[in-house]
C-alpha cells in the first residue's frame, strides 16, 4: 500500500484524538500505517515538519472545509443549520486533544487561536447575514462557539441530537431578536 502525506496526517489526528500528543511520534505512526521510517521522511523532513503540517490538516479539515461545504448555500440560517451539523458530526476528541495540547504546545496554542478568530468571524458575518446588528451577532457567534466548545466537553452528557436542539433553539431567538428590531 502507497502511503501518502494525507494518510501521515489523517493517522496523526486519529492518534491526537485518541491518545493526546504523546502518540505523535514516528515510530507508532509508522506502526499504525505498518510502514517504515523511511515512509516517514519521504513526506517529513523531520517531526517538527509533520507536527506543522499536522495542525494545518486541522484547520483545513476541521474548519475550512465545513466553510467551504455551505458556502454555496444562499440562506445564511440554513448554512447555519448544516455547519452545525457536521461540526458535531465530527470526532470531537480531536478538537479537545488539540485544545488542550495548545495549553503547553505554542504551535498548537498559535493554530488555536488563528481557527477560533477565523470561525467566531464566519459565525459573525452569517449573524449579520441574518439581519442581527454587528454587536449583537457577535455575541450570538461567542455563545455559539462557546456552547460547540462545552459540548465538545461534555460528549458524554450531551447527545448531537440536543446540540442541534440547542442550535435550533438559538436561530430562533435570533430571529425573533431581527423582527423584534
Amino acid at each position: 500500500m502507497q502511503v501518502t502525506t494525507i494518510d501521515w496526517l489523517d493517522a496523526g489526528l486519529k492518534a491526537l484524538g485518541e491518545q493526546g500528543p504523546q502518540a505523535l511520534r514516528i515510530e507508532p505512526l509508522c506502526k499504525a500505517l505498518g510502514v517504515t521510517k523511511g515512509s516517514f521522511y519521504h513526506h517529513f523532513p523531520h517531526l517538527k515538519a509533520y507536527v506543522d503540517a499536522l495542525l494545518e490538516h486541522w484547520v483545513a479539515q476541521h474548519t475550512a472545509r465545513l466553510i467551504d461545504a455551505v458556502a454555496e448555500m444562499d440562506d445564511p440560517l440554513e448554512r447555519m443549520q448544516k455547519l452545525g451539523e457536521m461540526a458535531y458530526g465530527a470526532d470531537m476528541n480531536v478538537e479537545v486533544a488539540i485544545r488542550a495540547w495548545g495549553r503547553s504546545e505554542v504551535r498548537a496554542a498559535q493554530t488555536v487561536h488563528r481557527v477560533d478568530e477565523r470561525r467566531l468571524d464566519y459565525l459573525t458575518e452569517q449573524g449579520t447575514q441574518m439581519g442581527l446588528p454587528p454587536a449583537q451577532a457577535g455575541l450570538m457567534a461567542k455563545m455559539g462557539y462557546a456552547q460547540l466548545i462545552g459540548v465538545q466537553h461534555l460528549q458524554d452528557h450531551i447527545s448531537t441530537d440536543d446540540a442541534l436542539a440547542m442550535d435550533a433553539l438559538m436561530a430562533t431567538l435570533a430571529q425573533q431578536n431581527t423582527r423584534a428590531s
